[in-house]
């Protein structure tokens, strides 16, 4: 009777299981199974983290249902049985899925674990290859309680029609577990969980592997078991049409969002992925701190700041809302052309400001199940987050030039400014005493200085989007308030803080007196405060090309010859993608584009260390591996490949709207800074306001060609600036054929560049042709796991005064001899004794000796 039920059971499955080929988006990224490294599969509503020995834990927000997923299977006529984990051999990462491949001489299983993209649901569908029935036995351990730090204290279970249901003790709360292929499971003790694991065994004949995937459901509704079967049943026939969606979904975004082009394959994957795992931090509740805030099926959504297992805990990696971590999204989401989301985002945490006007730090799913905002201190914590708000709500204005989005945040930023002008002090800048925590969470810098650097270039950042803002919105008041506090904490910077002709100390002791620790949060000063330049604009980012700064895979957080560095701790040394962003990007402008591309390469190069597709939260600051502890995808690490492409490489910004002939005019950047080496590049879907912008630029020694299209009815004004070899002469400029006379030909910051303004409408082709210069080749080093740092670093490249040839600092390590290139159309190169040139077919070849131990600089000069 058993085998007769079961076979009705897989017909009556028959109509689900129709289509044997899963669709997809077009990217992937498939790897051997490791087993110290992590995957994820991540929606809206619900997540699976686990480990590439398949097992894994599940998510439906905010309830952990269950962990430690895993399979065995059971071929027939086998007596034993085969652990998948002895099985698995490949991983197949998708942004609409991730495949596990578990392959064995009489079977191979693909395992497809998914999210739908609006349903609160997790679902694996299993694809089997077998020539005779084969068992599969799932086993996992439930859990069924919310993330921290709520929870539900008693939970117990039931069986009913082919599947598990588990509740809270009051059976408000419930989830389901099953599948149409279920042949046995687990026999439960009323109004208990299993004390062990519980189990599902399905069977799969050949006949039903040939119909399709054989799915396994589990659905959550926090208003009860009948609701959550409710959703169950209407799911199970449109899985395979929900999994279309999914694909079709991520197929549209990757089409519809910036795109680049470019002969670097690592970083073209790389900043597809960083996309991917951007869009993936989306996360909806069904409790009410989502709701009603805006409109259609995302409304209230929110950006989390990253996806990890919480293992034996409630608290899966950082999946819960950082206001920090939002406001970050929502640069790159305008850079990448989401304009919808970086909206949606500013309003959740508009939603959630405090009444006094500062913005959130921290709220988890399970805020509305506690009281978050009146028993625990986590929400508000941070200070940083309130001058961010400002500086991101003025990106999106000058983005969009949306007139309605700036009524609509008017009063929410001028509350945010006030909050932040009250944590001020008579030096006019903000003080971490009294507004929070800035750049250090833990360790044993914090407590240590009462302002930092941090957090003073995202106040300085603010005050200057504010002044914007108050300007579009006519209030002139206003605009001399911001205006004189902004001088004022500019100078108090530029007379406390820099330390001449080297670099920005970390921050003040209560004191008043400086603390001079070296570490890459300077990096957030001068990016996001272009015009502030003390010294000469350049020193700062020699700091942070130094070998005690500078590893093979980032900037440490703190230099290693300081007293305080720990490679593994987080804050005193461990190097983060994240800062990566902004060191990166402060080297492209301020001109060291030959270092900045090694930089770049080397976070692409961070891409699926620990996990498919994703990047690390921060890496060892000695050696190549992530953190101990390192969250394996990191929302925040993900911006270290996208704003140094879109802000450094392409040198792509809008600067502001209502500039030039028409009042509307974008004010769009353009300054590309390739490698010497490349033949070209190209972008495209770059979103302006409404209009999209499309680039294609070509090089080739003597010339650089640089087609711009728009698809707007309207002007966009372009501010023109393309590096060109250092000490380059322009012959002669054209702009669709016509010669254009409007530039100049600057040399700052050791770059060489042509600069001017142009108006664009439709398309323009502009050609630059000039003779000499010369150009670094970025040296290439990617290291292997457990590497030490070993590249050659390039402290800064610049032209003689005599201009006929280049004054170079470098940094080797003693008893090495590297090699470095330079792309010149010059017949010939002299360098020191020592050096041997080599000419090459793009120019020449550098064999440089150091001595000494350990890292050692050293400057060279060659001539022409």
């Amino acid at each position: 009777m058993k085998a007769i039920a079961r076979i009705a059971l897989l017909l009556l499955a028959a109509p689900l299981l129709a289509q044997t080929t899963l669709p997809g988006s077009g990217l992937e990224w498939r790897s051997p199974a490791m087993p110290i490294k992590y995957f994820d599969a991540t929606g809206r509503r619900a997540a699976v983290f686990g480990r590439q020995d398949g097992s894994f834990e599940a998510w439906i927000w905010p309830i952990k249902l269950l962990h430690g997923f895993h399979l065995e299977f059971h071929p027939e006529g086998s007596v034993e049985a085969v652990k998948g984990e002895t099985a698995l051999q490949q991983v197949i990462t998708r942004p609409e899925s991730t495949t596990l491949v578990y392959s064995h001489p009489k079977f191979t299983v693909r395992e497809t674990v998914w999210i739908p993209m609006q349903e609160p649901a997790v679902v694996v569908f299993f694809e089997v290859d077998s020539a005779k029935p084969l068992g599969i036995t799932a086993k996992f351990t439930p859990d069924f309680q919310p993330m921290w730090p709520a929870s539900f204290g008693g939970v117990h279970s039931g069986w009913q029609d082919n599947s598990f249901a588990f509740y809270d003790a009051l059976e408000q709360h419930a989830a389901v577990v099953g599948s149409p292929a279920v042949a046995g499971s687990t026999v439960f003790i009323d109004h208990q969980l299993s004390g062990g694991e519980s189990v599902l065994e399905l069977q799969v004949t050949p006949e039903q592997a040939r119909r399709g995937p054989v799915p396994l459901l589990m659905t959550l509704d926090m208003s009860g078991e009948k609701a959550a079967r409710e959703t169950y049943g209407r799911l199970l026939p449109q899985l395979q049409e929900l999994y279309a969606q999914k694909a079709n979904y991520e197929r549209d975004f990757l089409a519809r969002t910036t795109k680049i082009e470019t002969p670097d394959r690592l970083l073209n994957r790389a900043y597809d992925w960083a996309k991917v795992a951007m869009d993936d931090g989306w996360v909806c509740t069904p409790t009410s701190v989502t709701k009603g805030i805006g409109s259609g099926p995302d409304a209230g959504c929110g950006m989390v700041a990253g996806y990890g297992p919480s293992f034996g805990g409630q608290r899966p990696g950082f999946a819960w809302w950082f206001g920090g971590d939002g406001l970050l999204a929502t640069w790159v989401q305008e850079d990448y052309g989401d304009l919808t989301g970086a909206l949606q985002e500013l309003r959740f945490l508009k939603a959630h400001q405090r009444q006094d006007g500062k913005i959130t730090h921290e709220m988890p799913q399970s805020v509305d199940l506690v009281d978050w905002f009146g028993k625990f201190h986590f929400a508000y914590m941070h200070a940083d987050t309130t001058p961010m708000y400002l500086y991101s709500v003025a990106e999106y204005w000058r983005r969009t030039g949306d007139r309605a989005f700036l009524q609509e945040f008017w009063d929410s930023a001028k509350k945010a400014y006030q909050w932040c002008v009250s944590t001020t002090d008579p030096d006019g800048l903000m003080n971490n005493t009294k507004a929070g925590l800035g750049a250090i969470e833990v360790g044993a810098l914090r407590g240590k200085v009462v302002k930092d650097v941090y957090l003073e270039g995202f106040w300085t950042a603010g005050l200057d989007g504010m002044r914007t803002m108050a300007g579009d919105m006519n209030d002139r008041a206003l605009v001399t308030d911001v205006t004189q506090r902004l001088s004022k904490a500019r100078n108090s910077l530029e007379t406390q803080w820099w330390v001449k002709d080297s670099n920005f100390v970390f921050g003040l002791t209560d004191q008043g007196q400086q603390a001079n620790m070296i570490g890459n949060w300077p990096a957030v000063l001068i990016t996001l405060n272009p015009q502030f330049s003390p010294g000469d604009g350049g020193d700062q980012v020699v700091t942070f090309n130094k070998p005690d700064m500078m590893t093979d895979w980032g900037t440490r957080g703190l230099s290693n010859k300081d007293s305080l560095y720990d490679p593994v701790s987080y804050n005193n040394g461990t190097a983060w993608p994240y800062m990566n962003t902004f060191v990166n990007w402060a080297q492209y402008l301020r001109g060291g584009a030959a270092q900045a591309y090694a930089t770049l390469r080397q976070t692409a190069n961070l891409t699926g260390i620990q996990s498919p597709g994703y990047m690390p939260e921060h890496m060892n600051g000695d050696f190549f591996l992530p953190g101990e502890r390192s969250v394996a995808h990191q929302l925040f690490s993900s911006v270290g490949v996208l704003i140094p492409v879109v802000r450094g490489l392409f040198g792509l910004r809008v600067e502001g709207i209502g500039y030039g002939m028409e009042r509307d005019a974008s004010v769009v950047a353009v300054h590309p800074a390739l490698p010497p080496t490349w033949p070209g590049a190209k972008f495209s879907n770059y979103v302006v306001g409404s209009a999209h912008l499309n680039g294609e630029i070509k090089q080739q020694p003597g010339r650089l060609e640089i087609a711009l299209e728009s698809d707007s009815p309207k002007t966009m004004v372009i501010d023109f600036a393309p590096q060109l070899p250092l000490g380059a002469a322009v012959k002669k400029v054209t702009i669709n054929g016509q010669p254009w006379e409007d530039y100049s030909s600057p040399y700052e910051n050791g770059a060489q560049f042509i600069a001017g303004y142009f108006d664009l409408k439709g398309k323009a082709d502009v050609v630059v042709e000039y003779e000499g210069g010369a150009a670094l080749i970025p040296p290439d080093a990617l290291p292997q796991p457990g590497a030490r740092t070993e590249s050659l670093k390039i402290l800064y490249a610049g032209m003689l005064p005599t201009r006929n040839g280049l004054r170079l600092r470098l940094a080797g390590i003693g008893g090495r001899t590297y090699t470095l290139g330079i792309a010149t159309t010059q017949p010939k190169l002299t360098a020191p004794e020592g050096i041997s040139v080599r000419k090459t077919a793009a120019g020449f070849e550098l064999s440089i000796p150091f001595e000494g131990n350990g890292y050692v600089e050293r400057e060279i000069q060659v001539k022409y």
